[in-house]
């Protein structure tokens, strides 16, 4: 064959592949298309009581009108059903452990981690016990959701993606949301607890002290409460100059500190022009497209003929606002760390210990659990899991004693849908109570209201322990160590905004003494970004508004840095780096003249941030190899060791430095040296910037599935972004913000709310990237919706 007619061939190929290409484009693109939701027009919604209307401004935030709570409850699961049932039928998958059959079989490790939950039986059965009100609200979601996925011509287009139809909405599935969001936000496997005990066995209850303070020298508590940190663990303890097996040194970082939190802060009415209290909120986490949150605003009457308007942001799969104001009250909520699951160690019966363990003196079988998980093709795998009256076993210590895990997700009581009614409060006394009976994920709640009151509560479950404190696992074998149930509103702290003393969550500590030790720690934060929130909060203006909160919101200002700043200056400045200029002399000439952000253009933060992972790493990584080695599962970056390490630095114990350092000096001059190679790479300071190294990765779960030129299409720019996970302006690429709120109940015209993302999951309406801009650019965007350009009837 000659060349010529190779040529001829491989054209005709390469133009009949391009054409397929553009026709399972054009397929796509029409496939999508047809699965737009209708925004205007009449359509039918049974069971309404009268007619109801969602309206639609230019950003897709809904405006409901109805005559009913229950027809607004209907009428906002109609528009979650056009704009994001595809999501929510992943969160209600992800909970019960039932991805794998739609998405791929690269999601059964997931679902087979969760399947043992049950979460499905366990929302049906605490479903089925709710009050008839709440469970007569979910059931008319349930059917707007299903009306709103008819309505579309055709099922939201990532169905046709994956060659699957979607399954109707069902009531328990509302509590599948919630419980995917209790397995973002809560540790259910009792992990962090797992690390303090391999901390203690290998290290001794002293190193737990030194390397994760349960009070700090510098917190920032409600109280004021800190404390002197302990000393290290000395030479008997471990020293690193003697011992055997020495990790080969590794110029990793250390990672990313492992909390998952939010902002949250609130004013009483003092401060302000019009009297009524200031509340502010900034949920963080996992930042994909479209949003974990849909703007809404519901209007309806009460039974007693009372006009209500509520507005914020509702959760997919879930009637009501969640967080928001309605006129009288405005609340938001942060993560709360509280302990609400205790690893038990379970004494075995020594002469059948795989079949039999003691409970209460008695030998108790343990139970075998099997659960199915389904594979993509249909096929099913039997998942098997060896539980206890206290729990599944989840793990061992090192000493190989099993750890059952009591968690209160695991009692069908731990959830109910009290958090509504927060929607018609009309005080802070009100939502205080409501919170204390709510079964939610446990979250700090910050409340204010229109008189000038504002609150922090905690809500969801907390258990009443006996016995012990629940910082370490204790045997319940003899009934002298327990739960006895769950806290009753009273034994629960609250805690009321007074002039000049505001009220601030960033995942810290805020209680002591006897309210610490019925709440317990399963992680909290550091004090950092909770501290710098609270000193921008005193330096407020009088009078305050919205503006100055999302100020705070966006305060990139990073105050943990300054001490590192001047170590590595130090440290530059040593003659063991001389023969690194020109380098060593331009990046002090640059950390002299750094204005104290995370910004985006700032070569400074980049490289004091890079230095102290750098530095944690080759620091803690030899402390702490020991513990991974007797337990594979350690993970030392759920500890708060942060003052531990700058005390290591500060006070040079030779004892935890080891070879091949011959001081601890020269382990920073060696951590400087990685920093300069990776300045080096990055092509030179002026381009190892903050904001190239925090570009945002906001991706559609798809994005991966598909070529580059249909991925930029679903994904959001990767955009630079200043902030960091540890001030106020929380931004990584993946993380961050999930909305940025702030409010005066009863001046909502004068309220903010941003959100990244947009409204609709289809790409093709004009509401898919909707606001994004506003929330990357920091825009006070209007709480309250605009001008309706979309209306659709629903009619009875």
């Amino acid at each position: 064959m000659n060349f010529a007619r190779v040529l001829k061939i491989v054209g005709i190929l390469g133009s009949v592949a391009a054409l397929v290409a553009l026709l399972a484009l054009a397929w796509l693109w029409h496939r999508i298309e047809a699965s737009l939701p209708p925004l205007d027009g009449t359509l039918p919604l049974v069971h309404l009581t009268a007619p109801a209307e969602i309206a639609r401004d230019d950003q897709g935030t809904v405006i409901i009108t109805a005559a009913h709570r229950f027809d607004a409850a209907r009428a906002l699961g109609f528009a979650h059903g056009q704009d994001r049932f595809f999501q929510m039928d992943l969160s209600r998958r992800r909970a019960a452990g039932e991805l794998a059959v739609l998405v791929g079989d690269a999601a059964l490790d997931l679902d087979r981690a969760t399947v043992g939950h049950r979460f499905r039986p366990r929302a049906v059965e605490a479903i089925a016990a709710l009050p008839p009100a709440q469970r007569a609200e979910l059931e008319a979601y349930t059917e707007g959701v299903n009306a709103g996925l008819n309505s579309l011509a055709k099922s939201p287009w990532e169905y046709a993606v994956l060659r699957a139809e979607p399954a109707p909405w069902a009531v328990e599935d509302s509590g599948l949301v919630f419980y995917a969001m209790v397995l973002e936000l809560q540790d259910s496997t009792g992990s962090y607890e797992q690390t303090l005990t391999t901390l203690r066995d290998v290290m001794g209850n002293v190193s737990v002290d030194f390397f994760n303070p349960l009070i700090g020298p510098h917190d920032s508590a409600f109280d004021g409460s800190t404390a002197a940190l302990r000393a290290p663990p000395s030479a008997a303890i471990i020293d690193l100059r003697t011992t055997e097996e020495l990790p080969v040194l590794s110029a990793r970082a250390a990672p990313e500190h492992a909390t998952i939190g939010s902002n949250a802060f609130a004013l009483n009415g003092t401060p302000t022009r019009h009297g009524a209290a200031l509340v502010a909120g900034d949920p963080h986490l996992g930042l994909k497209i479209p949003n974990t949150w849909y703007r809404a605003q519901l209007n309806w009457t009460g039974a007693n003929g009372t006009p209500h308007r509520v507005e914020g942001v509702s959760l997919p799969g879930v009637p009501g606002i969640i967080i928001g104001s309605n006129g009288h009250i405005a609340w938001s909520f942060t993560n709360a760390t509280v302990d609400t699951g205790d690893l038990v160690a379970v004494d075995l019966n020594q002469v059948a210990p795989e079949i039999f363990y003691y409970h209460l003196g008695e030998s108790v079988e343990f139970e075998e659990h099997v659960d199915v998980v389904t594979h993509h093709d249909g096929r099913t795998e039997e998942v098997i899991s060896t539980w206890t009256k206290f729990g599944p076993i989840v793990g061992r210590t090192i000493r190989g004693k099993p750890l059952a895990y009591r968690w209160t997700f695991h009692d069908p009581l731990a959830l109910n849908f009290d958090v509504l009614d927060l929607n018609e409060a009309t005080n802070v006394d009100e939502a205080l109570a409501i919170a204390a009976n709510s079964g939610m994920p446990n979250q700090n709640m910050l409340v204010a209201d229109r008189a000038g009151h504002a609150a922090w509560t905690l809500t969801g479950k907390l258990p009443r322990r006996f016995g012990f404190d629940g910082r370490f696992p204790v045997a319940w074998t003899f009934g002298d160590r327990g739960w006895a149930g769950y806290l009753d509103p009273a034994e629960r702290p609250q805690r009321l905004a007074q002039p000049g003393h505001p009220l601030w969550s960033g995942n810290q500590r805020k209680v002591s003494g006897v309210e610490l030790e019925r709440l317990g720690d399963t992680g909290f934060d550091g004090p950092t970004r909770a501290a710098q929130i609270k000193r921008r909060l005193v330096e407020l203006p009088d009078p305050a508004t919205p503006e100055h909160l999302l100020a705070i919101q966006l305060d990139d200002r990073a105050d943990w840095a300054q001490r590192w700043q001047e170590l590595l200056r130090e440290t530059l400045q040593s003659e063991r780096l001389a023969a690194h200029d020109p380098l060593r002399n331009e990046l002090l000439t640059v950390l002299a003249a750094w204005d104290g952000r995370a910004a985006i253009n700032s070569a400074a933060y980049r490289a004091i941030r890079r230095w102290q992972r750098l530095l944690a790493g080759a620091t803690l990584q030899p402390i702490f190899a020991q513990c991974r080695r007797k337990d594979p599962s350690f993970r030392y970056e759920k500890l708060r060791y942060e003052e531990a390490l700058w005390a290591l630095h500060r006070d040079e114990p030779a004892h935890l430095l080891g070879p091949p350092f011959v001081d601890w000096a020269d382990l920073r001059a060696h951590v400087t040296l990685t920093l300069f190679a990776e300045i080096q790479d990055a092509g030179g300071l002026p381009k190892f910037t903050w904001g190239e190294a925090n570009r945002l990765r906001m991706q559609h779960p798809f994005a991966r599935m598909l070529p580059a030129v249909l991925a930029d299409f679903l994904n959001l720019p990767a955009d630079p972004q200043a902030g960091d996970s540890r001030l106020p302006r929380v931004a990584r690429p993946r993380h961050g913000a999930s909305l940025r709120f702030a409010v005066a109940p009863g001046q909502e015209a004068d309220g903010i709310l941003h959100l990244p993302g947009g409204q609709c999951g289809n790409p093709l309406s004009p509401y898919f990237r909707a606001g994004h801009a506003a929330w990357l650019a920091g825009d006070p965007s209007p709480l309250q919706p605009g001008q309706p350009v979309h209306r659709l009837s629903l009619q009875p």
